[in-house]
């Protein structure tokens, strides 16, 4: 997935006004076109910069020269540059220029020239303004750095192996990469749950908020949800220790993600027998009031999964109404 991306972009140059006249003489040369303008638009279609190349020129179209009988040149086109929400703009500098987190929207970025003016707008400065024109203005030209931060309802986290992927492929019918290793999810992964975005991101490890593990490149991804699904494996000898592990390595990548509403999830349920899960159950009442054990190969549990995280997300917009 290609969350980074460098282009220049670059407005049309503003059409030449032209010298002409007519059988009497007088003047008739029209006026140059403006140049386009360049814009950027969020997409709700796109998922990251794999259609726009690395160090593109975007460059819109120049204004046409003036015409004869006073007729100005056609303006050039405009460009538009659609991305992925939710797209940082930033000058080549690093500094930002501009957010764009809603589809549909377009934000003007640079303006095109200013169309040069022929000699019939200027025939009023006597025989030297009948005998003139003027150059169109030259487009503007700049460098910029876009950055990709995902938007998804939910984000699903845990240590490697915790078996996020194989729940939201569960949920989402996505058929995202699923192994018996660690790191197998590289990349934020997303899927669509009954109109809701669930990302898979990859697993954490002790440390991640050193660069250790896969490092914290993918915490960007974080600053949009609304819903935090904390998945740890049965398989862990001590359910209590790995939970205030990773919610301490939570608390060291960021604040923001720290305060994120949770749900914790005890995956990998299947692989107990009924009698054994009780008495694990027993032991997880001790230490957790808000959880669900589940095996992503049971509908019945995917089902109350579900149902529970629709109930919780319409909470949430509820109170950000």
């Amino acid at each position: 997935m290609r969350d980074r991306v460098k282009i220049t972009i670059e407005s049309g140059k503003g059409g030449d006004g032209i010298t002409a006249f007519d059988r009497k003489r007088k003047a008739d040369g029209g006026n140059g076109g403006k140049g386009g303008d360049v814009y950027i638009v969020g997409d709700s279609n796109s998922f990251d910069f794999s259609k726009i190349s690395e160090k593109q020129h975007f460059k819109a179209e120049n204004g046409e020269r003036g015409q004869k009988f006073k007729r100005t040149g056609k303006n050039g086109e405009d460009i538009y540059i659609k991305v992925p929400l939710v797209t940082k703009v930033y000058n080549g500098d690093e500094t930002e220029i501009i957010t764009i987190a809603k589809s549909g929207i377009s934000v003007k970025l640079l303006k095109g020239g200013t169309g040069g003016l022929g000699n019939f707008a200027l025939r009023k400065e006597g025989w030297d303004g009948k005998m003139s024109r003027t150059t169109g203005q030259e487009g503007e030209k700049k460098k910029l750095n876009l950055e990709l931060n995902l938007k998804a309802h939910v984000i699903f986290l845990g240590y490697p192996n915790a078996g996020k992927s194989s729940v939201v492929n569960a949920l989402t019918n996505a058929r995202y990469k699923v192994d018996s290793y660690e790191f197998t999810t590289l990349q934020p992964q997303l899927a669509t749950m009954e109109g809701y975005v669930l990302m898979d991101l990859p697993g954490l490890i002790e440390g991640t908020h050193k660069g250790k593990g896969l490092g914290d490149d993918f915490l960007k991804h974080t600053r949009y949800s609304q819903f935090l699904v904390h998945c740890i494996s049965l398989e862990n000898d001590n359910l209590k220790e790995t939970y205030q592990k990773m919610r301490e390595e939570f608390k060291n990548l960021s604040e923001g993600l720290y305060s994120i509403p949770e749900l914790v999830i005890f995956t990998k349920a299947d692989i107990y027998s009924e009698e054994q899960l009780k008495e694990i159950e027993g032991k997880i009442k001790k230490d957790f009031n808000d959880y669900i054990i589940m095996s992503s190969f049971k509908k019945e549990d995917l089902r109350i999964l579900k149902k529970e995280l629709k109930k919780r997300l319409s909470s949430v917009f509820d109170s950000t109404v």
